[in-house]
C-alpha cells in the first residue's frame, strides 16, 4: 500500500520567553502560514493544506478569580519551558484522502514528552529515536525521541485533522 507523506518542518530554535496576548489557539489559526512540505506533492494530494503553530500554557486568573488554563502563542522561550506543537491538516478537496502520514521531527533543542503525542480524528501515531529510520508504535519512558509519525487511513472531504505533542526547551 502506497502512502502519501507529507514532512512537517518544524521551528528548530526557539531562543525567547512567551510572553505576548491571550489568545485562543483556535483563533490563531484563522492567521496561519502554509509549512514547509519537505517532498513534492503531486496531483493525488491537492487540497490538504499543513500548518503547525507553538504554544505555551499558562494559567490566567478571570475577574471572578477563577483559574483558566490558556495556550498562548510561543515568540520566544527559556529553557525549561514547557511547549506544546499543534499540527493542522486540512482536506480542502471534494475527495476523500487516503494513506495520509505526517512526518514530523521533534525541534532541535527540544525534548518530546513521553505519553502527550495525540490526533482527532483517528490516526496512528509511531515513534523514532534514531532520526526517523525506524518507526515503532509503543512508546517507552526513557527514551529520546527524535521523530513521529501521524498516519491517517482516511481524510474526509473538507475535513480537519489536529494532531501534536508536548516538548521541554532543553
Amino acid at each position: 500500500m502506497f502512502k502519501y507523506v507529507l514532512g512537517l518542518v518544524m521551528v528548530s530554535s526557539l531562543t525567547l520567553l512567551a510572553m505576548g496576548p491571550t489568545v485562543n489557539y483556535d483563533e490563531q489559526f484563522d492567521r496561519e502560514e502554509q509549512v514547509s512540505i519537505s517532498e513534492d506533492i503531486n496531483q493525488r494530494l491537492s487540497g490538504l493544506k499543513l500548518s503547525s503553530l507553538v504554544f505555551q500554557e499558562q494559567v490566567i486568573h478571570n475577574s471572578k478569580g477563577e483559574s483558566i488554563k490558556k495556550k498562548i502563542p510561543v515568540t520566544t522561550v527559556l529553557k525549561g519551558s514547557k511547549v506544546v506543537y499543534i499540527n493542522r491538516l486540512i482536506n480542502r478537496s471534494s475527495e476523500e484522502k487516503k494513506d495520509i502520514v505526517v512526518k514530523n521531527p521533534i525541534p532541535s533543542g527540544a525534548e518530546y514528552v513521553v505519553g502527550s503525542a495525540t490526533c482527532n480524528g483517528g490516526c496512528s501515531i509511531y515513534f523514532s529515536t534514531d532520526g526517523g529510520v525506524t518507526f515503532s508504535k509503543e512508546e517507552q519512558s526513557g527514551k529520546i525521541y527524535t521523530n513521529l509519525e501521524f498516519y491517517f487511513s482516511k481524510i474526509e472531504a473538507q475535513q480537519e485533522r489536529r494532531m501534536g505533542f508536548r516538548a521541554i526547551i532543553k
